[in-house]
């Protein structure tokens, strides 16, 4: 079994009696790029404010490197790297010299600037004041800042949000690279399964302040049943047909649908309604995207 880096149980948090946080149980295995996803305002934020120590949880326990935070805070603290929110920088000062002050923060050694700017591609940049940077650029100066302490563990609260396209795609390849250059494990959230998707390597979806599903991406995609539908010009009378032979058929506006079938049953079903003198315009394998099994998921609350 793989290396537990964090493990929650039964974590909850009270606001003014009502949990904004219920009994969420997370599993996070080293060197995984775990995915934390669900609609804005789901608990995403404050479960990580419980897990970097910054809000006490009302019940249930937090363990990550095997520790619990409780009584080793400082400790495990000292091996994770956050950006929560937006990145904190001095907009008259370089790159380098806004990671110069935390550096003597952290006590960390001088060449470790050069090595986290390199790994978020802004060595070029590390002259140039920060006030100049574009977005994209001044959160990947955050993740930099995140990695100065060199750190195992990596938590970046919606890292994307705000970003353009480009932006998008510069720090998904980023975190992507991670795992495997530097050895980090990673807990990303956000509130698009698109990104999600295209990153990481697990996935825990959290709705009302509920885990309601935690398993890898492959697992998420195994819900999407694929459905075979046959457009035809009498879909009633095709709908009939198919179920006196024994199909489960289901009419939608001008098709019908049956669940997944092999080729074979497809074919025979053509010509099935075409011997019934029925014209078949379309036969089609409709599937749920991802993005319909998270708004199934999280009772219809949309990722943007």
């Amino acid at each position: 079994m793989s290396q537990l880096i964090i493990q929650t149980n039964g974590l909850t948090k009270t606001f003014k009696g009502r949990n904004a946080v219920e009994n969420v149980s997370l599993q996070v295995k080293k060197g995984e790029i775990y995915g934390f996803l669900g609609p804005n305002g789901a608990g995403k934020t404050t479960t990580i404010r419980m897990l970097l120590g910054l809000m006490r949880p009302s019940k249930g326990s937090i363990e990550i490197f095997g520790k619990d935070i409780r009584k080793e805070k400082l400790a495990i603290l000292r091996k994770i790297g956050s950006l929560v929110e937006s990145p904190s920088y001095y907009g008259h000062l370089t790159a380098k010299e806004n990671l110069e002050v935390l550096r003597k923060i952290l006590d960390a050694p001088k060449t470790r600037i050069d090595e986290v700017l390199s790994i978020v591609r802004l060595s070029g940049e590390a002259n140039r004041p920060v006030k100049g940077f574009s977005l994209g650029m001044k959160q990947r100066l955050g993740i930099a800042s995140a990695l100065l302490g060199n750190p195992d563990l990596l938590i970046l609260d919606e890292p994307t949000n705000g970003l353009d396209p480009s932006g998008i795609l510069e720090i998904r390849e980023l975190i992507k690279s991670m795992p495997s250059q530097n050895g980090i494990t990673i807990l990303v959230s956000s509130h698009l399964l698109s990104e999600i998707d295209q990153m990481a390597t697990q996935v825990g979806i959290i709705s009302k302040g509920s885990m309601i599903f935690q398993d890898s991406i492959g697992r998420l995609r195994e819900r999407s049943n694929s459905q075979i539908s046959f457009t035809v010009n009498d879909p009633e009378v095709a709908r009939r047909l198919l179920l006196s032979k024994g199909f489960q058929a289901e009419r939608k506006q001008d098709s019908i649908f049956l669940g997944s079938i092999p080729d074979d049953k497809v074919a025979a079903i053509v010509e099935l309604l075409v011997r019934e003198q029925l014209s078949v315009y379309r036969v089609q394998e409709e599937r749920k995207s991802l993005e319909d099994i998270f708004l199934e998921l999280t009772g219809g609350e949309a990722s943007l």
